[in-house]
């Protein structure tokens, strides 16, 4: 089996990203529709649209290492709200 070029490694990659950023738009684009509430208020405490996206699929201390879609996919919607509203008051918890 013949090991790939690094320009074959570089596409991948680059598919790879574009995949997983239309992934990121398309999760913000269901929590708006399916919560607006909550999807206005992470916009509005981080300040614009893509930085909220990014947020939301960062791992968090405070669900345990888990992003704020694996909350919601668990159905702790609660949990999420919870956390957002600390985040626009600037507390930070320390889970």
């Amino acid at each position: 089996m013949k090991a790939p070029t690094y320009a074959e490694l570089a596409s991948e990659l680059t598919r790879l990203h574009d995949a997983r950023e239309a992934v990121i738009e398309q999760a913000l684009d269901a929590l708006e529709s399916r919560h607006p509430p909550l999807a206005q208020l992470v916009v509005s405490c981080v300040g614009d649209r893509h930085r909220a996206a990014r947020w939301l699929v960062m791992p968090q201390r405070a669900f345990s290492g888990r992003n704020a879609y694996d909350m919601l996919a668990d159905g702790d919607l609660d949990g999420v709200w919870e956390q957002v509203v600390l985040k626009q008051l600037g507390i930070v918890a320390a889970m």
